[in-house]
């Protein structure tokens, strides 16, 4: 599978593109109450958002409620452009 499914479904999914693309900007590990402080949503729909990035491959769980984006810096930058066509 090359991913491309997983980024055509972010498009889809507001929430998840958003938690994506936070942890991405701020290139460091954070917790959903940051995330969802950052983004002005509720700390339920960021884990939701997390749990499906989790289960897609797009994060990883450094500790509970801690999550770091698992792609390297250079397809962030791709990630980004394609995530905002």
């Amino acid at each position: 599978m090359d991913g491309s499914g997983e980024l055509d479904s972010l498009k889809r999914a507001e929430s998840q593109r958003q938690v994506l693309l936070c942890l991405v900007e701020h290139n460091e590990s954070m917790s959903s109450r940051e995330i969802a402080k950052e983004l002005g949503l509720t700390v339920n729909a960021v884990n939701i958002a997390l749990f499906n990035l989790y289960n897609k491959g797009l994060v990883d769980r450094i500790s509970r409620g801690i999550y770091k984006y698992k792609i390297g810096p250079i397809l962030s930058v791709l990630l980004t452009d394609h995530l905002e066509r």
